[in-house]
């Protein structure tokens, strides 16, 4: 069995003809951060989410109402949860325990 030296501080052998990279090879793309068209909407979001604005002042911006929509009624929900009453019992049940 034969093993291709992997050690490179090893200069004198070679990798096998296989696992060299051919020489006309494209270079590998890395990924960037490509900047977004600027926009004046986020200021508009922001008065609108401060109550400045109304919805129809905010024209092109449908996915930031809709996301901002949703997360106010998810945060609303959240907000008017409660603990169930037997939950805070066991709790201290438990704790007496220990």
């Amino acid at each position: 069995m034969m093993h291709d030296p992997l050690d490179s501080r090893n200069e004198t052998a070679t990798p096998s003809a296989d696992a060299r990279v051919p020489a006309q090879a494209e270079p590998q793309a890395t990924d960037r951060e490509v900047p977004l068209a600027s926009r004046e909407l986020p200021s508009a979001v922001h008065a609108w989410l401060d109550g400045e604005a109304s919805t129809d002042s905010l024209a092109g911006a449908e996915r930031e109402v809709a996301l901002w929509t949703q997360i106010n009624a998810e945060t609303g929900r959240r907000r008017r949860m409660t603990t169930p009453a037997h939950v805070p019992v066991q709790i201290l049940a438990k704790l007496a325990d220990d």
